[in-house]
Formats: C-alpha cells, structure tokens, sequence
C-alpha cells in the first residue's frame, strides 16, 4: 500500500513533465526547429479576411507617408535647429517604410496568391489595386515635396495646406480602418460605434480637403495672384489635392465583400 501511494506521487510529479515535453517538441517542430521562424498556413483564412487585413496595411502605409511627409515639412520651417534634422531623418525613413508596406501588400507574394484564386476577378480585388496605384500618386508627390528644402516665409500658408491634406489623408485612412474593423463582427454593440467613428473620420476627411482646396483661403490666394498657372508651387498643391480626394473617395467607397 506504502510502495503504491508512493508510485502515484511519483506519477504526479512526472506526468506535467512528460505532457510540457511532448508539448515543447511540438512546438519546436511546428516552428521548423530551434532559431527558425514561425510558418503559418494561412491556406483556410477566409478571402474576405485576407482583403480586410491588406487594405489595413495600405492605410497604415499612407498613413505612415503622410506622417513622415509632415514631419520633414515641419523640419523645412526651421524652427528648431537642434530637432529639425532628427525631424528630417524620421520622415523620411517613414515616407521610405511607408511606400515599402503599401507595395508590398499589392505585389507581395500574400496578393499574389490571392490573384491565382477566385478573388482575382471580383470587383472588389479591381477597386483594391485601383486604391493602391492611387495611394502611390500620393506618395510620389510627397517625395517630391519633401526635396524642396527650406520654405520661405511668403510660402507658409501653402505649407500649412499641405499639412492639413496629409493630415486629411490620416484621418481617413484611419477612419477606413476602424469601419473594417467593426465590420468583422467581433464586439457586438461595439462594432456598431467602431463603424459610425470611423464613417465620420472619412466625413470630416472629405469635408476638409473641400476646404483646403475650395474654401476661401485658397481663393483668396489664388486672387492674389497665386494660381496653378503662375506658381508650381501651387501647381504641387492642386496636384497633391487632387490625388489625396481620390484615394479618400475610393476609401469612402469600397465595396462589400
């Protein structure tokens, strides 16, 4: 009785030994063995799903440019000598990872074998890329901008137009995300508040762009003698306007999945 109890202690003490053992070596294989990266089989993800991940890289891609396209701006006033040039360094290694995010989820090999399926030929997959090569207009143009150099007082009102587009651009991308996400039907009653938030983000995103490039600012200038025609800095401005009310239009319209 004595040698039997003192077998089912050692039991006891041994059988979550054996069970992390047989876990840890499962473990280890589904990782490839020590030191290698995790490979995940992503081969039962529902398309849908897929789709809604993508588009949320592409906004954190252009929200990653126009963060660092308004950091190297701000950097441009000179305003603050000894943070400037770390301003100038960040935005462009954001503009630079942001661009990296937005065309690796259009031509990564995660879209590309969704482009061998049944998704390459919906709607939905068109209006996709069609996002992506307008988001990448967008990112051309700030590139551009941000290799002007110092601004001249008399061009801080422009400037400060720019900011308010990228910021724009923030807004709505943000804004497309959190209606994504609420449309995943993981929260309930909280989803519900994650898709109206988000649908006025991308409201108040076009609303200001319309101001920024239509309002009264902007034609008091332009009466003023600052037109498309007569500067090409004004000339960047229209351009970049117009590129950022596509891209905020083709995210306030995607369609369902």
């Amino acid at each position: 009785m004595k040698n039997a109890k003192s077998l089912l202690i050692l039991l006891a003490f041994l059988l979550p030994l054996l069970v992390a053992g047989c876990a840890g070596k499962t473990a280890s294989q589904d990782m490839g063995g020590a030191g290698k990266t995790a490979s995940y089989d992503t081969g039962g993800v529902d398309e849908s799903m897929k789709m809604h991940h993508l588009h949320a890289l592409m906004n954190h891609g252009l929200t990653m440019v126009t963060e660092g396209s308004s950091t190297v701006m701000i950097s441009y006033m000179k305003m603050a000598p000894k943070i400037d040039a770390i301003a100038h360094e960040h935005g462009h290694y954001m503009m630079n990872m942001g661009k990296a995010v937005i065309n690796r989820s259009l031509n990564g090999p995660e879209m590309m074998g969704m482009m061998k399926g049944a998704s390459a030929k919906t709607g939905h997959m068109n209006h996709t890329h069609e996002l992506g090569e307008a988001m990448l207009v967008v990112v051309d143009l700030l590139e551009k901008m941000a290799k002007t150099g110092s601004v001249p007082g008399s061009m801080m009102d422009m400037h400060h137009q720019h900011l308010l587009i990228n910021h724009a651009m923030s807004m709505a991308a943000e804004g497309s995300n959190m209606i994504m996400l609420g449309k995943m039907g993981m929260a309930g009653e909280v989803d519900t508040y994650s898709i109206e938030h988000g649908q006025m983000m991308l409201n108040n995103a076009q609303s200001l762009l319309t101001e920024v490039m239509s309002g009264d600012v902007m034609m008091e200038m332009h009466a003023k003698g600052k037109t498309p025609e007569s500067q090409s800095d004004m000339m960047a401005t229209h351009k970049l306007g117009e590129a950022a009310i596509k891209v905020v239009h083709l995210l306030a319209n995607m369609p369902a999945m």
